[in-house]
C-alpha cells in the first residue's frame, strides 16, 4: 500500500473514532465521591505543543479560561500556595497533545485529558503519600485547521463536565 492510500486509511479511522464520540475517563461513583468536600481546586495547564502555540492557542489563555469558568460556577480557584495548604492539594490538570505532522490532508489527531489530581495515601501503608488521578475525563479526535477554536471548545466542554460533577458532589 503506498503512502497516500495508507494516509487515507488512517484519516478514515481517525474520523470514525471522532464521530463515535470517543470520550473516556474515570467518572464512577467512587471517583465522584473524591470531589466531595473540596474547598476548591488549583489549575495547571500543561505546556502546549509549539505548533499549537504557533496557531495562536496559548497555555495562558486556556489557564485563564478554565479559572474563569470555575469562578463563574462558584468553585474557588486555589493559588499555588493555597493548593499546597489545602488537604489533598487538589488541582485540575489539563493536557493537550496534537500530532501536527506534515500531511497532505491537513487533518491532525489529538488527545485532551482533564484530570483532578490529589495527594493520597495507601491503605496498606498510610505513611506512603503520593499524587494520584482521582477523577478524569478526556477524549481523542481529529481536527483540521483552524485548530484553535476546535481545541478550545473541546477543553471548555471538558471543564464544563468537571464543573457539573463538582457541583453535584458539593451542592451550594
Amino acid at each position: 500500500m503506498d503512502s497516500k492510500k495508507w494516509l487515507m486509511v488512517l484519516v478514515a479511522i481517525i474520523l470514525t473514532l471522532a464521530l463515535e464520540s470517543t470520550g473516556f475517563g474515570i467518572n464512577g461513583k467512587f471517583n465522584l465521591a473524591t470531589l466531595r468536600g473540596l474547598q476548591g481546586v488549583g489549575v495547571l495547564v500543561e505546556n502546549l505543543p509549539p505548533e499549537v502555540e504557533k496557531e495562536g492557542l496559548s497555555r495562558s489563555h486556556l489557564q485563564m479560561m478554565t479559572e474563569s469558568k470555575l469562578r463563574m460556577a462558584g468553585i474557588k480557584v486555589l493559588t499555588k500556595e493555597e493548593c499546597f495548604k489545602t488537604p489533598g492539594e487538589p488541582y485540575l490538570y489539563i493536557n493537550i497533545n496534537v500530532n501536527i505532522a506534515e500531511t497532505e490532508s491537513d487533518i491532525y489527531p489529538y488527545t485532551i485529558d482533564v484530570m483532578l489530581i490529589q495527594k493520597v495515601s495507601l491503605l496498606r501503608n498510610p505513611g506512603l503519600v503520593t499524587y494520584a488521578v482521582t477523577w478524569s475525563t478526556g477524549g481523542v479526535g481529529s481536527i483540521g485547521k483552524p485548530i484553535l477554536s476546535q481545541l478550545r471548545e473541546n477543553v471548555e466542554e471538558m471543564v464544563d463536565i468537571f464543573i457539573k460533577v463538582y457541583l453535584s458532589e458539593n451542592p451550594k
